[in-house]
């Protein structure tokens, strides 16, 4: 599936793009649905994070130069913190892009995902909306090396607590509509559960999150020709 310039940080690539865009052999695709409060997408995004990406990139000029990975956001709504969570990827995903430092978006992810317990329903059925957008937004700075501000990552998740000038008070924040979007592509799909990876825009249900970077490897061998 295509992916909306917009949304640029969500991309890794491990070779000269435009040299890629150039190639007649055009980049494999894998796009790995999550969802940052579900322990099975924590383990594989940790197994892909930093076993099979530092891979690829040690090898840019064969197997990385053959293939891309999209992080797409699979919102579950039986974990309602969900929402909250993937809301805040998408802002440090905005500052990511403005920045031209996708690997922000990246980072971000890896440290929610390590401290996605303080995420889930016990952690903050007692608190208020905004209170957790504001840790959340405490977690990007700290994670970013100064490169994101949190106080703009807070403005952009903070829901208003006064109706609107035309009296709505159903009003959203600065990433709702980017979060439709991310939500439209799994549907789009068919994705209804997370972890799940697409490889060149079909489910591969061979794919598991138990699996090792060697088990990554070899597969992406075998099928990214």
């Amino acid at each position: 599936m295509a992916l909306a310039p917009k949304f640029a940080a969500h991309r890794l690539v491990f070779s000269d793009i435009s040299a890629a865009a150039a190639s007649a052999a055009p980049l494999h695709t894998v796009e790995i649905f999550l969802d940052y409060v579900c322990p099975f997408s924590a383990k594989l995004f940790n197994t892909v994070y930093t076993g099979v990406v530092p891979a690829l990139r040690a090898r840019s000029g064969d197997l990385g130069s053959r293939v891309q990975f999209l992080f797409r956001h699979q919102v579950q709504p039986w974990h309602p913190s969900s929402t909250l969570v993937h809301e805040a990827g998408l802002a440090v995903q905005r500052a990511a892009v403005a920045a031209g430092n996708p690997a922000l978006f990246w980072d971000f992810s890896a440290a929610l995902f390590k401290e996605q317990k303080a995420y889930m329903d016990v952690n903050v059925v007692n608190e208020v909306r905004n209170s957790t957008y504001r840790r959340l937004a405490t977690l990007a700075a700290s994670v970013s090396n100064g490169k994101i501000d949190a106080e703009t990552i807070y403005k952009d998740l903070e829901i208003v607590t006064a109706p609107s000038a035309d009296g709505s008070v159903n009003t959203g924040n600065a990433v709702t509509n980017d979060l439709k979007l991310v939500i439209k592509a799994g549907r789009l799909v068919g994705v209804h559960v997370s972890p799940t990876v697409l490889f060149d825009g079909l489910v591969n249900n061979d794919i598991s999150s138990s699996w090792t970077t060697e088990q990554w490897l070899e597969w992406l061998e075998k099928n990214a020709v």
